[in-house]
């Protein structure tokens, strides 16, 4: 019998590369994938999707806040930020006003609607999430993951 796999090089395919050099990045945005999965689960009785939340409560923390300012935040590109601006806008929960330093530039705010919504989406996601996400730890366990995921960032 002939061994026809003798001498034959294995190619490996991007994500099995990617998992070689950096396990550790491809773990981080797994749980963060799963965390906007159940997010969008939790929300969707509210017609509000995981990145429209994250967009409305970054708002909410700076009050009042340019698209620029909300791009770094969000770690987004400037024009899909826009058009999701654009759907909010819509939905009543935010408003774009001039920017008095700025007379080409905005200002983006929360309406009461999406100051309420935002309330609303807290109240429901509450601790379950962080549950939900922790069920298979220890509270050390978890404790320890937060310190080290806190020496991580800057």
């Amino acid at each position: 019998m002939i061994n026809l796999l003798a001498g034959a090089t294995i190619v490996k395919s991007t994500n099995d590369l990617f998992n070689d050099i950096i396990p550790l990045g491809r773990l981080i945005y797994m749980v963060n994938q799963k965390k906007d999965r159940l997010l969008n689960d939790y929300l969707s009785p509210l017609d509000i999707t995981a990145t429209q939340f994250k967009v409305l409560c970054s708002i909410r923390c700076q009050t009042c806040i340019t698209p620029v300012e909300l791009k770094k935040i969000l770690s987004v590109d400037l024009g899909a930020l826009t058009r999701m601006l654009d759907r909010l806008v819509c939905k009543g929960w935010i408003v774009r006003n001039p920017n008095p330093n700025d007379k080409r530039g905005v200002l983006v705010q929360l309406t009461p609607d999406g100051a309420a919504l935002c309330e609303q989406c807290h109240q429901l996601v509450g601790k379950d999430l962080h549950q939900e996400l922790t069920k298979n730890l220890t509270a050390e366990e978890v404790a320890t993951l937060e310190s080290l995921l806190r020496k991580i960032l800057p």
